[in-house]
């Protein structure tokens, strides 16, 4: 499995469109793809799930819903479970209840699912920043929180068997991007042992 993180300091330079049509393509091409949304604004999931489903796996009603601008479909598609995104996955250590949770990703297609975004992550953002500098004296609460997006995006990879994990990130620099910066592939293993 090789994860990419696509980041871009500046907004609106297209990063969630190219993830979400580069995660389509790879598919297309015969590999497992899982698409991490994990820009706090969590537009790749809103690209990705019909407005009922993000209604459901966000539990909150839609504005757009409630305005009439978008259909009320069925409930129940299937796809996703309320409490199923990176925010929830990250719950426990910003609670201090523990470690990360395990989330299922959505499946979207044969071969392509997405570890879902929530608009909750940014409450995550002064966590990591608080622990980063802990993390050096070797504190494990601390390296649990920086390494707790790794460790969600490997676990749910696995589940799915995905061959490429592409990471949507939010235009900034802050501590959610450093850790899923961090969290990403620098270069695919295969490469390793061809080097050397």
């Amino acid at each position: 499995m090789t994860s990419i993180a696509l980041f871009n300091n500046k907004g609106g330079v297209g990063k969630t469109t190219l993830t979400y049509h580069l995660a389509h393509m790879i598919r297309r091409l015969g590999l497992s793809v899982l698409a991490v949304d994990l820009d706090p604004q969590a537009n790749l999931t809103s690209m990705c799930l019909e407005e009922t489903e993000i209604e459901e796996l966000w539990e909150n009603s839609s504005e757009l819903i409630d305005q009439g601008a978008a259909m009320a479909g069925l409930p129940g598609t299937g796809r996703v479970r309320s409490g199923q995104t990176i925010a929830d996955a990250v719950r426990p250590i910003l609670e201090g209840t523990g470690d990360i949770a395990v989330v299922e990703p959505a499946r979207l297609q044969p071969d392509l699912w997405l570890l879902p975004g929530s608009l909750d992550l940014s409450r995550f953002e002064d966590k990591l920043s608080n622990e980063w500098s802990r993390d050096y004296a070797g504190d494990i609460a601390a390296i649990r929180t920086s390494t707790s997006f790794h460790r969600i995006i490997e676990q749910a990879a696995r589940a799915v068997d995905a061959d490429i994990v592409l990471i949507d990130v939010g235009p900034n620099l802050g501590a959610i991007n450093r850790a899923a910066l961090i969290s990403a592939d620098t270069r695919d293993a295969g490469d390793a042992s061809a080097a050397g």
